[in-house]
């Protein structure tokens, strides 16, 4: 038990440094490293849980940027769906699962590794499109445990400065973790192992998230962003081709 909770625990404060430096992508790369830890229903229950922490981290050092307006309308659908979607993970057979996740992994890293530059969407933060984007994320991160390539291309599409986008995606990331986590939790096979790991998460990346902070003058964030989508294809490559079911 120690050495599986010490790997995991150092894994996701190298992660948190990283997300930190380039941005983002901490969701995904959990999801990706959980992936050889984990059957896929538990990776994706248990990498949600632990997200709460580094979302709590990151509202604390990002606070009072977030833009509420935007919250308010793309949750109202996105909490329900959520728990929705929650749920219908411990439905969907395990290998539609692990495709899908190996899908939405490989696009994730592709589209970093990728040398072109990133196409600029131009999408009207108005109610309509919030809402729609709102239910769309929830019923999708809440089966898959993660929506980061619909949320963060649809909010960065609505012109957000950089503090503006970490603080509204992560407090928006936050109330649907909680929503979905709260279908998560009836199903998953608790043990004094996973409630040890979510425990310690808090503190770990809040401390990732400080020296992510710190380093971020000092290295170049390109180097941190390729390791970060390698680690994510890898990641990829087990679920599409290696299934543990």
């Amino acid at each position: 038990m120690i050495l599986p909770l010490v790997s995991l625990l150092l894994l996701l404060f190298a992660g948190g440094i990283l997300s930190t430096i380039v941005g983002g992508g901490l969701g995904i790369l959990t999801v990706a490293v959980g992936s050889f830890f984990f059957d896929v229903r538990t990776n994706i229950a248990v990498m949600s849980l632990l997200m709460i922490g580094i979302q709590v981290a990151k509202m604390f050092h990002f606070r009072g940027h977030a833009r509420m307006n935007i919250v308010k309308w793309y949750v109202l659908p996105g909490i329900p769906l959520s728990y929705i979607g929650g749920l219908l993970l411990f439905i969907v057979p395990t290998r539609i699962l692990e495709i899908t996740l190996g899908i939405l992994c490989l696009a994730m890293s592709l589209h970093g590794l990728w040398p072109k530059k990133k196409l600029r969407l131009h999408i009207a933060p108005t109610r309509t499109n919030l809402l729609f984007f709102g239910a769309l994320n929830g019923i999708v991160g809440g089966l898959i445990g993660n929506a980061s390539l619909i949320r963060a291309p649809a909010l960065l599409s609505m012109g957000l400065r950089k503090e503006e986008f970490v603080a509204t995606s992560t407090l928006i990331s936050f109330a649907m973790n909680i929503a979905k986590g709260a279908a998560y939790a009836q199903a998953l096979p608790w043990s004094m192992f996973l409630l040890t790991l979510v425990f310690l998460t808090v503190p770990v990346m809040f401390l990732s998230v400080y020296v992510g902070k710190k380093l971020l003058a000092h290295i170049d964030p390109h180097v941190f962003d390729w390791l970060q989508h390698a680690i994510i294809l890898i990641g990829a490559v087990r679920l599409l081709f290696f299934s543990a079911s």
